[in-house]
């Protein structure tokens, strides 16, 4: 049986591969943010919320891919799956948060900002954060216990 055959091993692939297409999809999104106003190529967002979505589905899409290939060392058949699950909903709430940040210009880590969207934007990028925390120490605790 090879180290992708498992179910959750393929889901993690699949979500992996979908971040990178996102990271290089965020940069054709950053050149044109990066035109000057008079382009008729510049689409008039700031391209600094667009470089943060495309790092984090970035080294997201690398950790993805990691964990699937380490997977069948970690986990039996039948465990685990509560991980991918807090891994999947934790980036797919971080991606999304960052994605409506990027497209209002936002950069979702002020606290204190009186636009209420920028408020809700931090707050779904930190749920995901602390989802994803959440199956990276779950993953650190079954390799130490190994």
């Amino acid at each position: 049986m090879s180290a992708l055959e498992s179910p959750p091993s393929r889901l993690l692939v699949r979500v992996g591969l979908s971040l990178w297409l996102t990271t290089g999809l965020c940069g054709v999104w950053e050149v044109l943010a990066l035109q000057p106003p008079d382009s008729p190529l510049h689409l008039g967002v700031l391209a600094g919320p667009i470089a943060q979505l495309g790092s984090l589905t970035f080294a997201l899409g690398t950790v993805h891919i990691a964990l699937a290939l380490c997977w069948r060392t970690l986990y039996a058949a039948d465990e685990g799956k509560a991980v991918v699950v807090l891994l999947v909903l934790g980036t797919l709430l971080q991606v999304l948060a960052l994605f409506y940040a990027a497209s209002r210009g936002l950069m979702a880590v002020q606290i204190l900002d009186p636009r209420g969207d920028a408020r809700l934007a931090l707050y779904g990028r930190g749920m995901g954060h602390a989802l994803t925390l959440g199956a990276g120490v779950a993953v650190l605790v079954r390799l130490l216990r190994r």
